[in-house]
């Protein structure tokens, strides 16, 4: 994916300086390089001290502008700062009150047994207060099993929904009865085995345990943004399953949090599956459009729905791409249509923006094309995210 962002940073930034405007003495450097609006144009001269008497008059104090981000981009630095920072807090605050009660936990367990009527910790307290609206938050229902059919067995989007399915009901069941197990000790009413020590020792810290992470979070992603996640993975999985349980068309029509999927990847790579495979073309003919709405749209057979897509650096607005100032923007409703190359319709100019997973910008589901008008958008780090997840 970074292979793929530093050509097209590149191609852009060619494009922008090698141009014949350079040689002319009010072309822009760099625009709006203060608040005021100015721009930063080349010098104009040819001699040394031209260059010289440029260089000195330029100002003290840079704003991102001059790397071709938008002015703002700071907010964006110091808010990944101090989420970090919050994270990083919990977790010592966790790790101290538990330092502070070991002392506590030790006499009391000279006084009684195991599983006794010992005043319990404050953390264990705490931690099962957690628990119990981590419970209240996960859905709590059964995952039903897809049923398999000669029909519905060839359908490659059906065999996708049905592994996520299947990793969506194993996880759901783990997490539940870990949960479970965990209210059980903090009542002390159940005893703690190695592997319920290292739960409590890493939800009272607000790590996420690692036998739950079976799907890829951002790094550093702290319990109570998880839990709430996965609570949404989750119900989609049941809106699958009843779509399943309807019929292919139905499933086909369902409209899907692609960043609530386990594999984003393999779900694309199903749909162009489905059409080749109802189309008779070949997975080579069939070239990836998208149009952008704000409510859902009728879909053919070649097209799908997606929601909850995040649009770093800009705004889709009249069914072409625009810069803006804010940070993110959402993408409502989004249709993906798989068209054969010799039937694509020329949108004029257009810009291929990649579609990350998360903000960590690691890794690369897709990439879309877009109509707009405007430049720079490589230059701002214009690009798509599946979830917002921090």
């Amino acid at each position: 994916s970074s292979g793929i962002n530093a050509e097209y940073g590149m191609n852009d930034f060619v494009k922008r300086i090698f141009q014949p405007a350079t040689f002319e003495s009010d072309f822009l450097l760099v625009e709006k390089i203060d608040e005021s609006g100015n721009s930063l144009t080349i010098p104009d001269g040819l001699r040394r001290e031209d260059f010289l008497r440029w260089m000195h008059k330029l100002p003290d104090t840079q704003t991102p502008a001059w790397l071709g981000l938008p002015n703002n981009a700071d907010q964006v630095i110091l808010q990944t700062k101090a989420t970090t920072f919050i994270q990083k807090l919990l977790k010592m605050q966790a790790v101290t009150d538990d330092e502070d009660l070991a002392y506590q936990d030790t006499s009391a367990s000279r006084k009684t047994s195991v599983i006794g009527t010992a005043a319990r910790p404050q953390w264990m307290k705490n931690l099962e207060a957690n628990v119990k609206q981590w419970l209240s938050i996960v859905p709590q229902e059964e995952i039903p099993i897809l049923k398999r059919t000669v029909e519905n067995i060839k359908d490659p989007l059906y065999r996708f929904f049905e592994r996520e399915v299947t990793i969506g009901r194993n996880l759901l069941r783990a997490v539940l009865t870990d949960l479970r197990d965990i209210a059980q000790v903090c009542e002390l009413k159940k005893k703690q085995t190695n592997y319920i020590r290292s739960l409590l020792s890493d939800l009272q810290k607000g790590i996420v345990p690692k036998s739950w992470l079976r799907y890829t979070v951002p790094s550093g992603v702290t319990i109570n943004p998880w839990i709430i996640d996965f609570s949404e993975r989750i119900r989609q999985i049941l809106r699958i399953v009843a779509a399943a349980q309807k019929g292919q068309t139905a499933l086909k029509e369902l409209m899907v949090w692609l960043g609530g999927l386990f594999s984003q990847e393999a779900y694309v790579t199903a749909t162009r599956q489905s059409v080749a495979q109802c189309k008779g073309y070949s997975l080579e003919e069939l070239k990836l459009q998208v149009s952008v709405h704000d409510a859902p749209v009728e879909l053919d057979n070649n097209s799908f729905g997606i929601s909850g897509l995040k649009l770093m650096g800009a705004r889709h607005d009249t069914g072409k791409l625009k810069i803006t100032e804010d940070i993110m923007s959402d993408l409502p409703y989004t249709r993906l249509s798989w068209v054969r190359q010799d039937d694509v319709k020329a949108i004029g100019k257009k810009i291929t923006l990649p579609v990350y997973l998360n903000n960590m910008r690691t890794i690369l589901v897709e990439t879309l094309d877009f109509a707009t008008d405007e430049e720079k958008f490589y230059e701002r780090g214009v690009a798509i995210l599946c979830t917002s997840l921090t």
